[in-house]
C-alpha cells in the first residue's frame, strides 16, 4: 500500500530516510545502529511514538511523542520535530503535532512539554501558533 499524504507511526524500513531528517535538521550523525536500537525500543514501549509524514511513499517528516508517569500523573515530551526543506511550510509540521496531541489526549495526558533549540526561531513560531506557552516553565539541561 502506498503511503501518501498520512501521518503514521513510522516503520523499520523508513529509518535510513529518518536518520537524514535528522542529520539534516539537527546536524544529529545518529549512526543506523542507534537509529535500529531506537526503533526497536519503540515497538517495545508502548510509550513512545515515533510519528512519520510520508508523501507519495517518503517519509519527509517526523516527530517523537515520549509519554512519560510521574507521581503526579502522566506527562508527555515532544521531541525531534523535522521536516524536510523542501516540504517546509505546506502544514506537515501541524498535522505531525496535531497527531501527537491525539495521541496524548488518548492517553489521558493533560500536559506536554516540548523542547527546542533557541535557534530555531521558524519551530518557536509554529509552536507558539499551536497553544504552547514558552513562558510558563523553564527548562535545565546539563551534559553528562
Amino acid at each position: 500500500m502506498k503511503r501518501d499524504n498520512i501521518v503514521n507511526i513510522i516503520e523499520e524500513r523508513d529509518l535510513k530516510q529518518f536518520q537524514q531528517i535528522l542529520k539534516h535538521v539537527f546536524n544529529n550523525t545518529i549512526s543506523y545502529e542507534k537509529m535500529q536500537n531506537l526503533y526497536k525500543i519503540s515497538k517495545e514501549n508502548k510509550d513512545i511514538y515515533i510519528l512519520g509524514y510520508y508523501i507519495d511513499d517518503n517519509l519527509v517528516g517526523t516527530v517523537t511523542l515520549n509519554i512519560l508517569t510521574l507521581p503526579s500523573g502522566k506527562d508527555a515530551t515532544i521531541w525531534d520535530l523535522a521536516i524536510k526543506e523542501d516540504y517546509r511550510r505546506l502544514g506537515i509540521a501541524t498535522k505531525l503535532m496535531n497527531k501527537a496531541e491525539e495521541i496524548a489526549k488518548q492517553e489521558d495526558i493533560k500536559r506536554i512539554w516540548l523542547f527546542s533549540g533557541f535557534h530555531r526561531k521558524c519551530a518557536h513560531e509554529l509552536y507558539r501558533k499551536l497553544g504552547y506557552d514558552e513562558n510558563r516553565d523553564k527548562a535545565f539541561v546539563k551534559e553528562i
